[in-house]
């Protein structure tokens, strides 16, 4: 399951850039409607409610854009009201919270700060819900405090440290200085030079937690848990020591934290790095040592790395004094539990040290009824050799994400594969650069991240990093994530073209139904509310893109027909010929037709860009971001009541706009309009030269490549490292985060955006010229072009691959989340959560119909045969059962997925039986019965292996160019049930590499047998 690809040659380090060059440098501009030229945006001021916290971006240049939905937002918003367990993130494996920060240990004499680090557990909910659960008190905290005489004490709220990237976000905590005229801490006397006490890395897949501490800090990891005890001798607690094991004892105390003494006598060097050194002739060892702590309460082993020897002191809280908290009271958050575990620096550092905390096993003894199985301990000594082994390597701060980016030429356009890397950036704790040193050859000890299954499916070895296997997988959200060493991770991307037409034209015995339904729906005419701009974006970008899709099928009719002028008439495949027979005898939309829609059409989609529209765009400043005004809207006269752009309800109501102004769906609304804005360069290229900036900030506020852009953050929505983007932006609930974090619904839109972004790019670089002006004439106009067109192509191929694994769910094949989950689609994907459910009601219809949305031509690469087959009889069953199914518009959806799994005649007949409201409905309103017949009638030709009873798919029947992945691994023997191999849990990771390079390996899905597992078997419970 980890074959590296072996029939592509190695990629060379460091070939390939990281930072393109920006789409533009311009403010974001409208055109004035006077000069034609472009102008910029007005800015509004908002108010300090939704506005960044200060505090947290202390150290950011005035004005320069921030994150507004990565999947460490949660960390960054919300925080007025305090620091809560809403506060957090998940890195994966681990989930961080920031809620260390309200609660003291016993032993600190000062403020304390950090963070708390916990293992969830992949929990179903029923049927239609999977969650990441976990107990809080079986985490771990880790943090800083200062000594009591100390002239500083850690600031209240981390700062983010500059340029927050990709796949890290970097915390610090600054050093507040003692004031000596008020004898109160004040940040104003902090030292600017060497204020830093504690710096946090929080970055996606790392097996470590790792925290920096600097001169004067006291750090400490903590529990609420108490060590395992010895049953003979339960007051005697203690802690393991290096390699040598040796026990530090820690004293329970009822007040204060007592320094474990020196032993007396010999000593060996792992003893030595736990006593004061004193004397500059002691013996320091260079390589990282550690502390392993078995807590009893949760069954959980942690291990702490540590960069370089220190005096620790370790403490417990005797149980007799403990105080349970008083009951909750409902809407009130619980009190922060009580410390009851603590090891902790003896004396303040004079010089920098770093800590790593790694989860080592979740079931030591066998007591955890969560983790563990029929009350069996897990072996887990070679994952614990593995950890310790890698443990001095980790991420550097400059971790990004870099891609090959095709040169200007047409050639390029349509390469197939790009290279994407996630270049960790590897240094070691004591801070070296971890790649300078053998830049051309595979270090011996390599970095340790986990990949999530879609890394892996495309990750190849490259020179300086062997991105190779280790059989270690932990279940997580989003299936196992297995470790896997190297420091540069190369993973081929095969590039997703787009069109605004099908791979082949509609069929010939559907033109004169086409045509028929293109008479009545060439005359649609928007809504006059957003002809003058009054209303939201989403809803008008649906309408603009709707009329949109009529027109291309339109001309694509007519072009078809006008090839039966053509002399080679008679040289075309018989199929072909009647399709052009057919389009050249029916009665299609004229010139003067064509013509008024276009000229409408163009109109709507101006109106939103020349800066007239009643709720028009303005530009935040704060965050950095191109967000609409809003619109009071009085349904009498169809206008907006609000004086824009000086009135801005949609940046104090969340509730407005679906939430534009808090940056919730930009993608999905700018991807219509900016579909629309293609459509209409198409057919009018003077309009498209006018209106190619304001255009252009469309796309920058949604999917800006470049650190040199100052308007925009980079990539506003995508998660480079789960692949998907996330819709939901700044918005609270109740003054604090969402408690399961980020979340986006309808992946189909999120591709839809990218989508007409390579349609924009495409359409523009031809536009300006295309090659001959880029390679001629140096025309910056047709090189931004080009550059949208094929960065386009990379964030929608990622974008596709991911929503088909972790939105589309497979009965058996690639499966993700557990067998309780029973839909064939995700709803609404969440950082912490997978759901069955939308924003707008809980059907099923509306789940399967929110992920089908819009039906374009990107749609048959996004919606797998396979996996319609799987679905459709559900999707069906459900909108059969709902008249609102069919009178909201949902059918529609559900008549493209019939024909995608081959029964096209049965969809055009139903299509013809819908009524013409429907495609003014919520569900069918961005679409038209013109855009769905042709959708329909473009299906490539499929056997149909589902009837329209809706019985089961026959997973025996196959395509020629797709088959099932069958389960290789029989049940093991009883020859391996009782040897020494057996040490895999059936219920996590039931699958046993029994030959091979990966023999003893354990994985939670079947091997993929070749390269690293010659042969497999399964473990059942009665092994």
């Amino acid at each position: 399951m980890f074959a590296a690809r072996t029939n592509q040659l190695p990629v060379l380090s460091g070939a390939f850039p990281s930072d393109p060059d920006a789409y533009s440098l311009l403010p974001p501009s409208t055109v004035s409607s006077f000069t034609k030229h472009p102008t910029p945006l007005k800015v509004f001021r908002r108010d300090a409610s939704s506005s960044p916290p200060a505090q947290l971006f202390k150290d950011h240049e005035p004005n320069k854009p921030l994150p507004t939905n990565r999947w460490y937002q949660n960390l960054l918003v919300g925080i007025d009201g305090g620091l809560t367990d809403a506060h957090k993130t998940y890195t994966i494996p681990y989930i961080i919270d920031a809620m260390f920060s309200n609660i003291v240990p016993p032993s600190a004499k000062t403020k304390a700060r950090g963070i708390r680090v916990h293992s969830p557990n992949v929990a179903p909910s029923g049927d239609k819900i999977v969650q990441l659960t976990y107990d809080a008190g079986a985490g771990v905290g880790l943090g800083v405090n200062t000594a009591p005489s100390s002239s500083f004490e850690p600031a209240d709220i981390y700062n983010v440290k500059a340029d927050p990237s990709p796949l890290q976000l970097i915390v610090e905590w600054k050093k507040i200085y003692k004031s000596w005229f008020t004898e109160t801490y004040d940040r104003i006397f902090s030292h600017p030079n060497n204020d830093l006490l504690m710096q946090i890395p929080i970055i996606r897949g790392s097996p470590y937690q790792t925290v920096h501490f600097f001169e004067g800090a006291i750090p400490f990891f903590t529990s609420t848990n108490v060590p395992f005890t010895d049953p003979y001798t339960p007051t005697d607690f203690t802690v393991k020591l290096d390699d040598d094991e040796i026990d530090l004892n820690c004293v329970m105390t009822t007040n204060t934290s007592v320094v474990v003494p020196s032993r007396r006598g010999e000593k060996s060097e792992a003893q030595q790095q736990f006593t004061l050194l004193h004397s500059e002739t002691t013996l320091r060892r260079p390589s990282s040592k550690y502390v392993s702590v078995h807590f009893a309460g949760s069954d959980a082993t942690w291990i702490v790395f540590l960069s370089r020897p220190l005096d620790l002191s370790c403490r417990v809280v005797d149980p007799k004094d403990y105080v349970p908290p008083p009951p909750s009271t409902p809407g009130v958050p619980p009190p922060p539990p009580s410390i009851n575990f603590e090891l902790f620096s003896s004396s303040p550092l004079s010089t920098p040290a770093t800590l790593r905390v790694a989860l080592a096993n979740n079931c030591t003894t066998g007591i955890n009824v969560q983790f563990c199985e029929r009350s069996k301990p897990r072996d887990k000594s070679d994952f614990i050799r593995v950890l310790k082994e890698h443990s001095a390597v980790m991420p550097g701060s400059d971790a990004a994400v870099q891609y090959t980016f095709p040169t200007l030429t047409k050639y390029d356009s349509d390469a197939e594969e790009v290279t994407v890397h996630f270049n960790w950036s590897p240094v070691t704790m004591a801070g070296d650069n971890f790649t300078s040193n053998a830049p051309l050859s595979i270090p011996k000890t390599e970095l340790l991240t986990y990949a999530l299954p879609h890394h892996v499916d495309n990750m190849e070895a490259m020179v300086g990093s062997s991105n190779g296997k280790t059989g270690h997988c932990t279940p997580t959200l989003h299936g196992p994530a297995c470790l896997v060493m190297g420091g540069n991770w190369a993973m081929r991307e095969s590039l997703s073209r787009a069109s605004f037409y099908a791979p082949r034209p509609p069929r010939a015995e559907h033109v004169n139904i086409l045509a028929e339904s293109l008479r009545k729906d060439i005359k649609f005419r928007i809504p006059a509310n957003y002809m003058k701009g009054a209303g939201d974006t989403y809803f008008s970008g649906k309408i603009l893109a709707k009329l949109s899709r009529i027109l291309l099928v339109a001309q694509e009719l007519r072009d078809l027909a006008h090839e039966a002028d053509s002399d080679n008439l008679h040289n075309m495949d018989k199929e072909h010929k009647h399709i052009v027979e057919a389009c050249a005898s029916a009665h299609l939309p004229s010139d003067k037709e064509m013509n008024e829609a276009i000229s409408h059409l163009r109109s709507g989609v101006t109106i939103w860009l020349n800066g007239s529209a009643q709720a028009p765009f303005v530009y935040d400043e704060k965050w950095g971001g191109m967000v609409n005004c809003g619109c009071t809207y009085d349904d009498v006269t169809q206008s907006c009541s609000n004086n824009a752009p000086t009135d801005c309800p949609g940046l104090t109501d969340p509730g407005q706009n679906f939430g534009h102004g808090y940056y919730n769906d930009h993608h999905f609304h700018h991807g219509y309009h900016i579909y629309a804005a293609a459509t209409v360069a198409k057919f009018d290229s003077d309009w498209g030269r006018e209106y190619f900036e304001p255009v252009l900030s469309l796309i920058r506020d949604i999917a800006n490549p470049s650190s040199k852009d100052k308007y925009f953050p980079q990539f506003r929505h995508k998660d480079w490292f789960l692949g998907s983007s996330w819709a939901s932006g700044i918005g609270l609930i109740n003054g604090g985060p969402y408690p399961n974090g980020r979340n986006q619904e309808s992946s189909s839109e999120s591709i839809a955006a990218y989508e007409a972004m390579v349609l924009y790019g495409n359409v523009m670089y031809e536009i300006w010229g295309g090659d001959k002006s880029v390679t001629q004439n140096n025309n910056k106009d047709a090189q931004t072009a080009a550059s949208i067109r094929d960065m386009s192509r990379l964030l929608l191929a990622t974008e596709l691959r991911s929503a088909d694994r972790y939105w589309h769910v497979r009965k058996k094949v690639n499966r993700i989340y557990p067998k309780e989950y029973t839909p064939l689609v995700v709803g609404m994907l969440w950082s912490m959560m997978a759901q069955f459910q939308t924003w707008f009601g809980a059907d099923a219809f509306l789940a399967y119909g929110i992920q089908l949305m819009p039906l374009t031509p990107i749609s048959e690469q996004r919606d797998e045969v396979k996996w319609a087959n799987e679905m459709y009889p559900v999707f069906k069953e459900s909108c059969d059962s709902s008249q609102v199914c069919q009178d909201q518009g949902w059918a529609v959806l559900l008549r493209g997925i019939q024909a995608t799994i081959g029964d096209v005649d049965g969809a055009i007949n139903e299509v013809l039986e819908l009524k013409d409201d429907v495609y003014v409905s919520a569900g069918g309103n961005g679409q038209s019965r013109t855009n769905t017949i042709w959708y329909i009638s473009t299906r490539p030709y499929v056997e149909l292996k589902v009837d329209d009873s809706g019985d089961d798919v026959d997973e025996n029947t196959t395509d020629d160019d797709e088959v099932w992945v069958e389960n290789p691994c029989d049940d093991c023997s009883h020859e391996v049930c009782t040897g020494s191999l057996n040490k895999c849990s059936t219920l996590d990771a039931p699958f046993l590499c029994t030959e091979g390079s990966s023999i003893g390996g354990c994985s939670p899905v079947p091997w993929e047998l070749g390269n690293f597992c010659n042969n497999c078997c399964m473990l059942k419970a009665d092994c």
